[in-house]
């Protein structure tokens, strides 16, 4: 497996992260701030909890000053949905190879009736960038299921690995990676998000994957996509939606000030992990989760941006 990549930015973030949060569970939202930026300084106050979502569970991640300046509902764990693709995405692209043809096989046969997908029949053949890209845009079922069961034949050395297999390798091996890269509350066991209760994580790890995904140079390039057309390794064409309204310029939660990253829904509850950037380059990643009607997320998203915006203008 190749090494994570920007191994020291890893390490010092999760020890950030230690000290922000010195046991799994704990809440410390509120943060010492940088006393030299006067904006920062309100920022950081107790008052910043009075941000008014929706969702029942959400944060908010400072990047410039590495800490949380929003949450809500930490203490519960969170069920991410398609989300999840992140952190498949993350993993296959520390295993293989961006540019590696992928043939999808009977994994496909594991895609629950009613999931999102990228329409990946079998026998087409994709790159492992391009599955990156079904995984992100339209949030293709179909593409992690490929994209798995590619990492587990390659974490076995056999392709020829039957596909049950191959996922169940792949499960073990993502949940090996999520201790490497910090995260203490999250159990994987599926691909692509559709799990059960057995399937989970925290707010503070999301934050962990969403700020792994968002310096990762292929997921945060799709993750920024409103659409694209495509063309598969063995032909096929195909047009790609982005289901982050965020982005979408025809909808009316477009945000100029989003870059991203990911939608999720499971059993009638919507979430959303989004990254945006403020005038003088300041950078946010923020959670909401659990939402109970599907615009609902976007509509918290919208009030967060807008509470940071109006906070730099005053």
């Amino acid at each position: 497996m190749k090494k994570i990549r920007n191994i020291a930015f890893l390490c010092a973030f999760i020890a950030i992260l230690t000290v922000i949060l010195p046991s799994c569970g704990d809440s410390h939202a509120n943060a010492v701030l940088h006393e030299k930026d006067s904006i920062y300084a309100i920022a950081y106050s107790d008052s910043l909890q009075k941000i008014s979502i929706k969702s029942p569970q959400g944060f908010v991640y400072d990047v410039k000053n590495d800490v949380f300046v929003f949450s809500k509902g930490e203490e519960k764990v969170v069920y991410p949905g398609s989300t999840t693709k992140l952190i498949t995405a993350l993993f296959a692209l520390s295993v293989l190879p961006a540019d590696m043809v992928v043939t999808a096989g009977d994994e496909l046969d594991f895609v629950k009736s009613g999931s999102s997908v990228a329409y990946i029949k079998k026998g087409h053949r994709l790159t492992v960038e391009m599955l990156v890209q079904a995984m992100l845009l339209p949030s293709g079922n179909d593409a992690a299921y490929a994209l798995s069961a590619a990492v587990g034949r390659a974490l076995k050395e056999n392709d020829g690995l039957g596909a049950l297999e191959a996922v169940e390798v792949f499960i073990n091996g993502v949940n090996d990676f999520a201790k490497e890269i910090g995260l203490c509350g999250t159990n994987i066991t599926v691909p692509d998000g559709y799990g059960e209760a057995e399937h989970f994580t925290t707010t503070e790890d999301m934050a962990i994957i969403a700020k792994l995904a968002s310096e990762n140079e292929i997921i945060s390039r799709y993750a920024a996509m409103s659409e694209a057309s495509v063309v598969y390794e063995s032909g096929q064409t195909n047009a790609w939606v982005n289901t982050n309204l965020l982005l979408d310029r025809n909808s009316k939660y477009y945000s100029p000030c989003a870059t991203g990253l990911k939608t999720g829904s499971i059993s009638g509850e919507y979430s959303l992990v989004f990254s945006f950037e403020l005038e003088g380059g300041r950078e946010y990643i923020a959670g909401v989760f659990g939402a109970d009607e599907k615009n609902t997320r976007f509509q918290d998203a919208c009030a967060i941006i807008d509470y940071f915006e109006a906070l730099i203008a005053a």
